[in-house]
């Protein structure tokens, strides 16, 4: 099982505990999942990563990086967070400190 996979698993069974015990085995879930998690952050930075242009060789490495950090980011969003239940302070939306000292 790759990091991508490591990662999932244990926000799967720190944040939602439920679905996890759903998972008949975990450890093969959890490895397809990392593969698939990898092959589309490799996808994903190409496509972020822009051409070589005029920049310097340190700056263009930056940039590169950058778009692997923003690939990386956006796809453990989509296939890792975006389907955990929100957190309880998530789900309700306190009131304002003036609204409180008013009730």
């Amino acid at each position: 099982m790759n990091e991508h996979g490591k990662h999932a698993m244990e926000t799967m069974k720190n944040h939602d505990p439920a679905s996890f015990a759903q998972i008949e085995d975990p450890e093969t879930y959890f490895t397809k999942l990392g593969e698939e998690i990898q092959e589309r952050i490799w996808d994903l930075g190409e496509a972020l990563t822009p051409t070589r242009g005029q920049e310097e060789a340190l700056e263009y490495i930056g940039l590169v990086n950058m778009a692997k950090f923003n690939a990386r980011s956006q796809v453990y969003q989509e296939m890792i967070y975006d389907s955990l239940p929100p957190e309880p302070e998530e789900m309700e939306d306190p009131l304002p400190q003036d609204e409180e000292d008013q009730h």
